[in-house]
């Protein structure tokens, strides 16, 4: 390997991890935002309840935040995984998986920190269903959190895939298209995921006897809303082995 190979991997490495990072942090942030402010709006009126309203966000700040540590997991993979024996074309499969894992996290995290957000609202509104709200919001954001696992399973192909040693167009806009199917196509479900969520959790707050019927329509809304997260996955998978 030649040093200006060396030096065009290590640079897909290093911004492939800025990307991967940061646009990771966004949602993340977002979302955490989203939760402390209606937390903030719910003990305005009823501070008594500042126990429970305090729990509930950090739990839904820490759900939220998983986008973010999916993101800060493949930045020190590609920050630290040796790059010697890698082939050129490598470095445009690094920024791949940077974009994939960035891009999916921002959706995630938003749409996992709606909930929180509403779940507090719920419990000063509905002080006696906490348990079931937190429990709802629980299940809520954890299926808005799955596209992004999707783009943390795409960047770790990426990342690890044997690759040819020859260095060609269409191989590399196959590992970077790979990331942006998969990054961009994660966007949409982890927010719509979350809004069914939100509503889910507060309208519990309002019936809590129509838990059952709630829970079960959010999580077919859920279901139907990952279903174009799906597809990315399916042709960000096909890129991949084709290359």
């Amino acid at each position: 390997m030649t040093w200006e190979n060396f030096e065009m991997i290590r640079a897909g490495a290093v911004l492939g991890a800025g990307f991967s990072v940061g646009f990771a942090a966004i949602g993340a942030a977002v979302g955490e935002g989203y939760a402390a402010g209606k937390a903030s709006q719910t003990l305005a009126y009823r501070p008594e309840l500042s126990g429970d309203v305090l729990k509930t966000m950090l739990v839904g700040q820490a759900v939220a935040e998983t986008a973010g540590i999916f993101g800060l997991v493949i930045a020190m993979l590609l920050l630290f995984t040796p790059n010697a024996a890698q082939p050129t074309i490598a470095a445009w499969a690094f920024l791949g998986a940077g974009l994939a894992m960035g891009l999916s996290a921002i959706g995630c995290g938003i749409g996992a920190g709606l909930p929180a957000g509403s779940a507090c609202l719920g419990i000063g509104r509905q002080p006696s269903a906490s348990a079931q709200l937190t429990t709802l919001m629980l299940i809520g954001a954890g299926v808005a959190q799955s596209t992004a696992i999707y783009g943390f399973l795409i960047a770790l192909l990426l990342l690890f895939k044997k690759l040819p040693d020859v260095v060609s167009m269409p191989g590399i806009c196959a590992l970077v298209g790979a990331g942006l199917a998969m990054g961009f196509g994660a966007i949409g479900p982890g927010i719509g995921e979350g809004i069914a969520a939100e509503n889910a959790v507060y309208q519990v707050a309002r019936n809590p006897e129509n838990g059952t019927l709630l829970t079960r329509t959010m999580l077919v809304g859920q279901a139907v809303a990952e279903s174009t997260g799906i597809y990315s996955l399916v042709i960000a998978l096909l890129l991949i082995l084709g290359t």
